[in-house]
């Protein structure tokens, strides 16, 4: 109903059975140095990083 607040709870995080190396594919389809998280990483910066070589993100804020 318009109007109502709705509460989540908020819970520690638990990050068992995740392992990073298993995500290893990240992928550069427009093959422009950066790989999808790093495109990620630029397309949802409130600032903007500075793409360096390599795709090097620096001095950005999320």
């Amino acid at each position: 109903m318009p109007g109502d607040s709705v509460t989540l709870p908020v819970r520690t995080e638990d990050s068992t059975g995740y392992e990073r190396a298993k995500f290893k594919h990240w992928t550069d389809a427009d093959r422009d140095g950066c790989n999808t998280r790093m495109e990620v990483l630029k397309d949802e910066a409130v600032t903007a990083p500075v793409h360096g070589p390599n795709c090097t993100l620096t001095a950005g804020s999320w």
